[in-house]
């Protein structure tokens, strides 16, 4: 999988000179193709999220936020491709401190040197300079968590939120879902496999645009950040309704993309597949 439109050249061949290729979403069957792969080589084969794990019953993590308070989580590395920039202005223009809400970010450095922290801080000050009043409540947690953290982060939440420009698969998205968390995230790429409208908030994309310092050609989404703010602003004020989102999400997880449910409805069908005389392939390439 690739997180832009397409996938780096060089891959191609040796992709081509496999059997198989087990991909996670119909979008990369589509990337993958666009790019010269074979598609009758191509396996959807979605990934899984620890439903266990990631399971609404575990203890909020305390984050110090006040309470009475609607709570935005983010999580992700500090890159461009995840959107964070667009995030910042579209919190900081929608909502202000007369607003009951708060958005926790929760990240780490990704190539982005020295005074990682002290360089995310400017970004965010920017970011409230744009805000039409004092600006709105805001948690910065830049240190790393161990995974037996994550879901006590995502528990002390009440709507999950990422405006990407592009995902393989979209890791942070279904362990929020699991969660039972109301998730908004850009409708485009890897995450459109479980993006659906009865389980989530899909954002909406204004085009695709050359990936900034990216190899040539490739594309990633532009997302919506006037549909951002209008999601945003409706799960703050639809608490309810946002709620029960989220509970349909968690549903979604466990039944589709639960271990046991890709290994049933996925994995084991394959197996049955090889084993039992399924129809030949064309012969891989010798190249690679």
């Amino acid at each position: 999988m690739y997180e832009s439109d397409r996938l780096p050249e060089s891959w191609v061949a040796r992709i081509n000179a496999m059997d198989e290729v087990w991909v996670p979403s119909q979008f990369a069957v589509e990337q993958f193709t666009k790019s010269g792969v074979h598609q009758d080589k191509i396996v959807v084969v979605p990934e899984a999220v620890d439903t266990e794990l990631f399971n609404p019953s575990v203890q909020a993590m305390n984050v110090d936020i006040g309470s009475g308070l609607f709570r935005f989580v983010s999580v992700f590395k500090w890159e461009k491709r995840k959107g964070w920039d667009i995030l910042l202005r579209a919190y900081f223009q929608e909502f202000t401190e007369a607003d009951d809400v708060v958005l926790v970010i929760k990240t780490q450095s990704f190539h982005s040197g020295d005074n990682f922290e002290a360089k995310v801080k400017d970004e965010i000050r920017r970011a409230q300079d744009l805000a039409p009043g004092k600006p709105a409540r805001f948690k910065l947690l830049a240190t790393d968590l161990k995974l037996k953290e994550l879901p006590r982060l995502y528990r002390a939440a009440d709507a999950f939120v990422l405006p990407s420009r592009g995902e393989g698969w979209g890791r942070p998205h279904v362990e929020a879902m699991a969660m039972g968390l109301p998730v908004i995230a850009t409708n485009w790429s890897g995450s459109t496999e479980f993006l659906l409208e009865n389980v989530s908030l899909p954002l909406r994309i204004e085009g695709l645009e050359p990936v900034e310092g990216g190899l040539e050609g490739h594309q990633w989404a532009v997302p919506s950040e006037n549909h951002l703010r209008e999601l945003m602003r409706w799960v703050a004020e639809h608490r309810t309704e946002a709620h029960a989102l989220g509970e349909a999400a968690r549903r979604h997880m466990v039944e589709h993309f639960s271990p046991d449910a890709v290994v049933a409805k996925h994995v084991l069908p394959l197996l049955r597949q090889k084993t039992g005389g399924a129809r030949s392939r064309p012969k891989s390439s010798s190249e690679l």
